[in-house]
């Protein structure tokens, strides 16, 4: 049970990050200091948006049954939140950026829901730097969305994900060492 637990866990990390770099590699337009990731995923502009929305749609997924099978148990508030942000996750990718206002909607709840469930494992775990880390995302958008630095949302999106991963690899690692909820 734990390595099928451990295997779904990471499945959930890799398929979007693989499909989002994938994306990126394969797009020679896509510039960091220009771009959001989601215009990757735009049907009508960009040709590997398949990739890039199935890997939203799959990872957002794999995170939602991960989160109901084996965080409910031991983080049930982060449990719960991850749910959430693993459904707007799947909105990310079914309503692209075609979607407009509806998909700017889905992607800043998705984000929102994010450092929520930092700071729920903060309290949950009694560790505190998920609370840094909800500070580094924080401080990222206003940052770019102030016009202070300079750079596409992809920047502070990036940044979002992977300060994400430094908590939920903790809870992964910590819920491999005990019953998995």
């Amino acid at each position: 049970m734990k390595r099928g637990a451990t295997l779904l866990g990471a499945l959930a990390i890799i398929v979007p990050l693989f499909s989002i770099f994938l994306s990126i590699y394969l797009s020679p337009w896509f510039r960091w200091e220009e771009n959001a990731l989601s215009d990757l995923g735009h049907a009508s502009r960009s040709g590997v948006a398949p990739i890039f929305n199935i890997g939203l749609v799959t990872g957002g997924l794999l995170f939602m049954i991960f989160s109901i099978m084996y965080m409910h148990g031991k983080y049930p508030l982060t449990s719960k939140l991850m749910i959430i942000a693993s459904y707007f996750l799947i909105l990310i990718g079914t309503f692209d950026e075609i979607y407009g206002f509806l998909h700017f909607l889905v992607s800043l709840i998705f984000f929102i829901m994010l450092a929520f469930a930092a700071l729920a494992f903060s309290y949950e775990s009694k560790k505190s730097y998920p609370i840094l880390v909800t500070l580094i995302i924080g401080i990222s958008w206003a940052l770019n969305m102030s016009g202070i630095w300079k750079c596409g949302a992809a920047v502070p999106e990036m940044i979002s994900v992977l300060a994400t991963l430094v908590w939920f690899t903790d809870a992964l690692r910590n819920l491999r060492r005990s019953s998995w909820g």
